[in-house]
């Protein structure tokens, strides 16, 4: 009788254990969900570096390559014959020219940043403010994503599905076309399956 007691205090504790031990992970886990995700954007480099090496900028003092996730308040430079693009999804995208360096800072409505030397070209969405400081006495040019700008690339149908419903469309009439047309000209042959 005392080895039953024995083992069913041993149960209660060990389901009291795991029970606490399951409330208190699944209560972390919902916590963890609450949090605000940081905005974050990605560096484009392009153009030739002095080396034989792939293009770079210096993000924070470090060199940075295509697909580097670029974050809130970061400095990024760009060497000589070297331009850069850091997008920032849906807040638009910000273009420098060769020796430029900017402090760039971003949130859910505002494009800001200090630009120190250089030229850059801010495209941002409707809805979203720029505010870039100057120091440098050269053109900062904030573009609204809807205006037509001097690129080919980045016209009203650059970041929608128009462009390719439209382009599917022409094709789809085009075969109606064709098939009509066609239809008509085949109507004296007979195509049987079996001989």
């Amino acid at each position: 009788m005392r080895k039953n007691l024995y083992m069913n205090w041993l149960r209660n504790i060990t389901a009291a254990g795991l029970a606490m031990m399951i409330f208190t992970t699944s209560s972390m886990i919902a916590l963890a969900g609450v949090e605000k995700k940081s905005l974050m954007g990605e560096i484009t480099v392009s153009g030739q570096n002095t080396s034989s090496n792939a293009p770079s900028v210096l993000l924070n003092g470090e060199s940075a390559f295509t697909g580097r996730t670029f974050f809130s308040g970061g400095t990024i430079s760009t060497p000589e014959a070297v331009t850069s693009t850091v997008k920032l999804g849906k807040l638009g995208y910000v273009t420098l020219s060769p020796n430029t360096t900017l402090t760039l800072s971003f949130d859910e409505k505002t494009i800001s940043g200090t630009l120190s030397a250089g030229r850059a070209k801010v495209f941002n969405a409707e809805g979203v403010d720029v505010k870039i400081q100057n120091l440098a006495a050269t053109a900062v040019a904030p573009m609204n994503q809807t205006q037509d700008d001097d690129d080919d690339d980045n016209g009203v149908f650059s970041n929608s599905a128009v462009g390719p419903v439209l382009v599917f469309a022409g094709i789809v009439a085009a075969a109606v076309i064709l098939v009509v047309v066609n239809d008509d000209e085949d109507n004296d042959i007979v195509v049987s399956p079996s001989r």
